[in-house]
């Protein structure tokens, strides 16, 4: 920096101070200030951030009337890969650099995609379930009525609904059970998807086409309810559907229909529309359905190395350098200068 300001960062406090020991040590090694402090709304907020540098991921929606309040803001950063509560368009035109963590969970996430897909085909789920009952009742077989694996994965179609870093590892993952593999991302060019033996094509023709459909794509406006009643519908019989994105870019009442309809066999979602889903959300009673918590992220590894990199990239932009892997609004037009 070329100023003795010492440039502040601001994350939320949430008696998780631990968290954020790998995220202040990287923010020391460049001369920024982390401040924790606890907070809930925006009228909170904006006392606690009208003099900060960098803003840390929070509850409270980073929208256009907060940001516009903040003229000292040069940054905001996602805990995650996920940016959907921050109004990009309105940073951009104030010269706020957003930044996400696109290379920290890639490999967690694309791991539990597979493992939620592998259990629906193997019908996982129920079978140990009825395992589990011989305690009660050791004259149980062990099978549950009806649960018995009905699709083979060798050879099957998978399609990937956008083909961002999480989905080329699953795509990778996919190649090893010799799956032939189709993306639809309009922003990727097929050069790209040649690296990972993947072929682009159109939404409907990766939803006629696909034994599994994954989704992976962001929430954005162009992405809310991508997946509706009219996509379900092309969708095969036998197909099932898996989502570890974002549980709004699904329209959850036309999946409830495809399901209860047998427009398609089944589903694996750590992601639903409201999280946690209502006691009385009719996926939660679905025996072809198969439910996480939005938890696909989650190792051992992933969480020092989410704090670590939170340090890595707001640092930099605070030290007059881009982030290294997580510009989201590569248009903008910081409010210092960056090289």
């Amino acid at each position: 920096m070329t100023t003795n300001h010492r440039p502040r960062v601001l994350a939320p406090l949430r008696g998780d101070e631990e968290f954020y020991a790998p995220t202040r040590a990287e923010l020391e090694k460049v001369g920024v200030e982390l401040i924790l402090r606890p907070y809930n709304t925006v009228d909170e907020l904006l006392p606690l951030a009208k003099d900060v540098d960098a803003l840390y991921q929070s509850s409270v929606p980073f929208d256009r009337e907060l940001l516009s309040q903040l003229p000292h803001l040069k940054v905001i950063c996602a805990r995650g890969i996920g940016f959907d509560n921050f109004d990009v368009e309105a940073a951009t035109e104030l010269g706020i650099v957003v930044v996400n963590l696109p290379r920290v969970f890639h490999r967690e996430v694309a791991a539990h995609t597979m493992a939620l897909l592998l259990a629906l085909i193997r019908q996982i789920v129920p079978l140990n379930a009825a395992m589990h009952a011989r305690a009660n009742n050791p004259n149980e077989s062990g099978r549950a009525p009806g649960a018995r694996p009905r699709q083979h994965i060798y050879g099957q179609t998978l399609g990937l609904v956008a083909f961002g870093n999480i989905a080329r590892v699953v795509a990778t993952m996919a190649r090893g059970f010799e799956m032939r593999v189709l993306a639809y991302d309009p922003y990727v060019k097929q050069e790209v998807a040649d690296q990972y033996g993947v072929k682009l094509v159109s939404l409907e023709e990766l939803l006629r086409e696909s034994d599994f459909i994954s989704m992976h794509t962001p929430l954005m406006k162009s992405t809310f309810h991508l997946m509706g009643e009219e996509q379900f519908r092309m969708m095969k019989p036998t197909a099932y559907f898996v989502n570890t994105s974002r549980g709004k870019t699904v329209d959850e009442v036309a999946l409830i229909k495809a399901l209860r309809e047998g427009w398609i066999a089944g589903a694996g979602l750590d992601v639903t529309e409201k999280e946690p889903p209502e006691p009385d959300n009719p996926l939660l009673a679905m025996s072809n359905v198969i439910l996480t918590p939005h938890i696909a992220s989650a190792s051992d590894l992933e969480h020092v190395e989410r704090a670590r990199w939170m340090g890595i990239e707001v640092g930099r932009v605070l030290n007059g350098q881009w982030p290294i892997h997580g510009l989201v609004n590569k248009g903008v037009k910081p409010r210092i200068p960056l090289s």
